[in-house]
């Protein structure tokens, strides 16, 4: 399987500042698996900078972590030495049938082939493992959040990928047919933040950071002058977002 060029060249360019500004997932989100499942082997596909996966493991759960891009593979091996890391697509997974007690995904799910995608995690998984599939969400009921997102998106074409207000993601996974009834939970997930932040944050975006240099910092201007004219954004503040976990049992 190929993977999405935007996907591809704007993680790869863009893997330091993902390490360095991209949000853990909240808490509460993290202990439904660590109660849940405690000890529980692990896989965590599409891992990154190994955001996710270095929760799971502080969570004391036994962690591998799958990767398809070498850039963001050496970022997880600098944080996360004592890991295990493999590298492959979700479509894909370089892994032997039933290895797995859960299978997440951290923020990647949006990028998968899906059908492929779940076929693979219902052989990766043994018995009636699970599948949890986490997102950081930003609320865009606030409105510098929604200003920004539609400055972005029209800044950048639009985003390279369909997720979660174009899709039921219950209904994606229903359409398999190889995983029980979807559960979905949300928990408040603030970011503590600066306008700085805020922006490297968007230079951490994909399809941000696949822009060609000269729109791409334009862009970055254009985002500046709006978090400016917004007088509550001074100093450290909230950025608003939740973390979104969907989790199913396979059949």
């Amino acid at each position: 399987m190929t993977i999405n060029p935007v996907a591809a060249g704007g993680f790869s360019s863009a893997a330091a500042t993902y390490a360095r500004i991209r949000p853990t997932y909240a808490r509460g989100a993290i202990g439904v698996l660590r109660d849940g499942f405690p000890g529980a082997d692990v896989v965590d596909v599409a891992a990154g900078t190994g955001i996710l996966t270095g929760q799971l493991v502080r969570a004391g759960l036994r962690v591998t972590a799958v990767e398809p891009l070498d850039a963001m593979a050496r970022q997880l091996r600098l944080a996360l030495p004592a890991v295990p890391v493999v590298l492959g697509v979700a479509e894909a997974l370089p892994l032997a049938d039933g290895r797995a007690d859960v299978l997440t995904v951290g923020q990647g799910f949006h990028w998968f082939d899906a059908g492929a995608a779940l076929a693979e995690a219902a052989r990766a998984l043994r018995g009636d493992g699970v599948l949890a599939l986490f997102w950081n969400v930003r609320d865009e009921s606030v409105p510098w959040v929604h200003a920004l997102t539609d400055l972005v998106e029209s800044g950048t074409g639009g985003r390279p990928y369909d997720d979660h207000r174009e899709h039921r993601w219950e209904d994606v996974i229903a359409a398999s047919g190889r995983f029980h009834e979807v559960t979905s939970s949300r928990f408040p997930n603030p970011v503590p933040t600066t306008v700085g932040g805020v922006l490297d944050r968007l230079r951490s975006t994909s399809f941000v950071a696949d822009l060609a240099a000269g729109p791409r910092e334009e862009l970055l201007v254009e985002a500046a002058g709006l978090l400016a004219r917004h007088p509550e954004l001074t100093g450290t503040f909230d950025y608003p977002h939740d973390t979104v976990l969907y989790l199913c049992h396979r059949r």
